[in-house]
């Protein structure tokens, strides 16, 4: 049977654990992965180049690279704590 309607949805809210890139304020150019949803427009980001530092950032401050894949040194997405693989 074929599948007749998207299977994904390009505002999906469940954005844990993806990739994303700060595009604003004073850690602009950071990569790091979104550890938790604080409320619909604030995310906890942490790990790549935070390290185990946690930030929180508005929705508008980030973008999220969800459709494509970027290659990150390992050293970058552990941080300064390898224990976070």
């Amino acid at each position: 049977m074929a599948i007749n309607y998207p299977t994904f949805s390009y505002n999906n809210p469940r954005i844990h654990g993806q990739t994303v890139f700060i595009k604003r304020g004073p850690h602009q150019g950071k990569l790091g992965i979104i550890a938790k949803s604080m409320d619909s427009d604030r995310f906890l980001i942490s790990q790549a180049d935070f390290g185990s530092e946690k930030v929180i950032f508005k929705r508008s401050d980030f973008l999220v690279h969800r459709y494509r894949k970027i290659k990150v040194p390992i050293d970058r997405v552990a941080g300064k704590n390898p224990d976070v693989l």
